[in-house]
């Protein structure tokens, strides 16, 4: 959300950097030069004036409606941000609507409306305090859209595990799997025995002898 208000009120709480005689520009028109507070909930400019010298209007910035915030070194040093909305502000002039749409013209369902905003301090070394505070704040309010439900991601890997201990049971129990004969059976319930350091009773005295062979 953003608000843009002819009356300004100073934030209190929550101030995480403020920077005094900070200009404004919007889409590159010069809107004035007033206080930029970034807090903990908001990002406010205000209690300033425009150019001509009469008052500046405030503009109030709520995090999710920021997309992009960076340090921007040209045309001049700037906190750089870029809203995923349309800032009107009346002082401004607005770009042309440019008619109506002819039936030729591609119609982008990805295209948004988007605000550049640079933020050009008085002095230019607080750029790096801005940009540490406006982190700061993003983190305090992060896109719902990049939380993973846990659930989901590891939802594959415990119904592999669940069925791997069942076929593990299985074998214990001496189930013998679809499609192995009587030989194969025994001989993979013999090896899963030894395995468990027990050894199955058995009438053959071919594989008593490999036991007995095998232990000396």
């Amino acid at each position: 959300m953003v608000v843009v208000s002819s009356t300004f009120s100073q934030p209190i709480e929550g101030i995480l950097h403020q920077a005094p005689s900070t200009k404004l520009f919007v889409n590159d028109q010069e809107l004035g030069t007033a206080t930029l507070y970034i807090t903990e909930s908001n990002v406010v400019w205000g209690g300033g004036v425009r150019p001509s010298g009469v008052a500046a209007p405030t503009i109030s910035l709520l995090y999710p409606s920021i997309s992009l915030h960076a340090v921007q070194r040209e045309p001049s040093p700037a906190l750089y941000m870029v809203l995923n909305y349309e800032l009107r502000v009346p002082e401004l002039a607005q770009p042309s609507g440019g008619g109506d749409a002819s039936e030729d013209d591609e119609f982008d369902a990805d295209d948004q409306p988007i605000t550049q905003l640079r933020f050009i301090p008085q002095n230019e070394g607080e750029l790096q305090a801005m940009y540490s505070a406006m982190s700061q704040g993003q983190t305090l309010h992060p896109d719902p859209t990049d939380e993973v439900d846990e659930d989901d991601l590891y939802m594959d890997g415990e119904e592999f595990n669940d069925g791997e201990e069942q076929f593990e049971d299985a074998m214990d129990n001496g189930v013998v799997p679809a499609g192995e004969d009587d030989a194969a059976a025994r001989l993979r319930l013999l090896r899963l025995g030894r395995s468990n350091g027990s050894h199955p009773n058995t009438d053959d005295p071919d594989e008593e002898d490999a036991d007995i062979s095998e232990q000396q």
